[in-house]
């Protein structure tokens, strides 16, 4: 089975990729001991890397064996110092070329990007009409006549899931502020004044409209549109916070907002409702499931999963690129 890790997941792979790249990059026709030397040289570099957020060493495997790898540097050589980050050393070891790895690769350090809120990646290459079907753009030529080039890495949907009192919609308005996208609470589609249901034909028809625009963060779950979402959305967060975490965050709320209008749902005031508590209490037992094999037919590098408050509060700090963003979350 094909399966993309990030390097850090499976170092076990870090001499082999050292290897692989000073034959395919480096100098040639080097004595033993010399070649040696380099790749000692590149595994510490390597493990050094990782720990830097503007990089990233994505590689691919089926079952225990590398088929090829694709990276994120924040410099590339010696030209062009003042662009970051670069899409870099993509590779796909010889017998399995032309099958098609390459997309996948590039699918993935594209969506890797985009999780980190790249706008851009920058690469070079000597390849001729090669990179331009992965969406790349010429700049222009290098002194040392490799092409120049860019690719886009535009973020405009993002679906947030996850279980009531998680903080979902809180998010939603601090990245839709952020990001200057449009955000989406599916329970104000719900609902109108006074918790009044809205048909749920109605309802459904509605979000998806709103899953056909062009940019949006959406916050919330209702299954029956999920899937399309998911399909739709650059990105899936995952707020996939344990029983008690979500039932802490519901009681929280309602006793800091009792019987005051929701900023999110208009004319609905905070209210406490025991039938809405089991729920929360059951969610993981019975809606989670649902959740994690849907989530299963996806890709890991479109979905961003955080177990507990300081792993998305560390997240939105780099993602945001805003020291001061948790401010938002009183």
């Amino acid at each position: 089975m094909l399966k993309i890790y990030d390097l850090k997941e499976r170092p076990k792979y870090i001499k082999e990729i050292s290897i692989l790249t000073q034959k395919e990059w480096g100098k040639k026709n080097l004595f033993q001991k010399e070649f040696n030397l380099r790749i000692k040289k590149k595994i510490s570099q390597i493990k050094s890397n990782l720990k830097n957020f503007n990089y990233c060493k994505l590689i691919l495997l089926e079952e225990d064996i590398l088929i090829g790898f694709i990276s994120i540097f924040p410099k590339d050589g010696e030209e062009r110092q003042d662009l970051s980050p670069w899409y870099a050393t993509m590779y796909v070891k010889k017998e399995y070329r032309g099958k098609g790895y390459s997309k996948i690769l590039n699918d993935a350090i594209i969506a890797e990007a985009r999780k980190r809120n790249f706008k851009k990646l920058y690469l070079k290459s000597n390849l001729e009409n090669y990179y331009e079907k992965f969406g790349a753009n010429y700049i222009e030529t290098l002194k040392n006549g490799e092409k120049l080039y860019y690719i886009d890495i535009p973020t405009n949907k993002i679906s947030i899931i996850g279980g009531s009192g998680s903080g979902k919609s809180t998010l939603a308005t601090i990245l839709s502020e952020e990001l200057k996208i449009p955000a989406i609470h599916l329970d104000a589609i719900n609902y109108n004044a006074n918790w009044v249901e809205v048909d749920r034909n109605q309802r459904d028809l509605i979000i998806e409209a709103k899953t056909k625009e062009d940019k949006w963060i959406i916050d919330g779950n209702y299954n029956k549109t999920l899937k399309e979402r998911l399909d739709n959305a650059d990105l899936i967060i995952w707020l996939d916070y344990s029983s008690f975490a979500h039932l802490k965050g519901v009681l929280k709320r309602i006793i800091k907002n009792y019987n005051k209008e929701k900023a999110e749902l208009p004319g609905c005031k905070e209210r406490f409702n025991i039938k809405f508590i089991k729920y929360v209490i059951s969610y993981n037992k019975k809606k989670r499931p649902e959740v994690q094999k849907l989530l299963s037919s996806y890709s890991d590098n479109k979905i961003l999963v955080f177990k507990k408050q300081k792993d998305l509060n560390s997240w939105l700090k780099k993602f945001t690129k805003n020291e001061n963003i948790l401010e938002k979350l009183v």
